[in-house]
């Protein structure tokens, strides 16, 4: 499977792959809608780009009340919104910060069904969409632990 895996020492901040998310999935060009989020520290000088790691076991899927969150045989966790009230509990549950909440909607990354957007705006390649080797694999798990540490 491919997954989307993020550089953070390559981030400039720009919010290109958010603000192409949101224009993609919404229309809109407000970063606050984007799927990925990047967290900018000042006074350490880094970014960091929080986006879903489509996990093996989702917690959002766990603890979604209305199924709303599922994980398709294609490895990808999609948000149903016809079922999903807007509870936030998958917002409180993900523990990498990769879902949010805007104006009432859940809004976390669906790879754009397996042609992300945001990978083709990111100018500094700090945004990549690759098939999952073993390198990679350990890059995700190293980068969600400090995902964990920065919150």
């Amino acid at each position: 499977m491919k997954y989307l895996f993020t550089y953070p020492e390559k981030c400039t901040g720009c919010r290109q792959c958010s603000i192409s998310c949101a224009l993609n999935k919404l229309g809109e060009c407000n970063p606050k809608k984007g799927a990925i989020n990047v967290l900018r520290d000042e006074f350490e000088r880094y970014e960091i780009q929080f986006v879903c790691l489509h996990c093996e076991d989702p917690e959002c899927v766990l603890v979604c009340m209305k199924s709303a969150i599922t994980k398709g045989e294609d490895g990808i966790v999609r948000v149903d919104k016809e079922k999903c009230i807007g509870c936030r509990m998958c917002v409180v549950a993900c523990p990498y910060g990769a879902i949010t909440s805007f104006e009432g909607d859940i809004i976390k990354c669906d790879l754009c069904d397996g042609e992300p957007v945001c990978i083709k705006y990111c100018s500094t390649e700090a945004v990549v969409y690759e098939e999952e080797n073993e390198e990679l694999m350990d890059r995700r798990k190293e980068l969600a632990k400090v995902i964990l540490k920065k919150e």
